[in-house]
């Protein structure tokens, strides 16, 4: 069996992991060029 400490240390890693995914995720967004916002304009009419 998994030991308690175990899974806490794998909590953290997969924290980590989120927190960067979702930093990531605002970087590309705000880095993303005018192309995207114009296709979703596109979707709008």
């Amino acid at each position: 069996m998994v030991s308690q400490g175990e899974f806490i240390v794998l909590d953290v890693l997969v924290f980590k992991f989120m927190g960067l995914a979702m930093l990531a995720l605002c970087i590309v967004v705000l880095a993303t060029p005018s192309q995207r916002r114009r296709s979703r304009h596109v979707r709008d009419y």
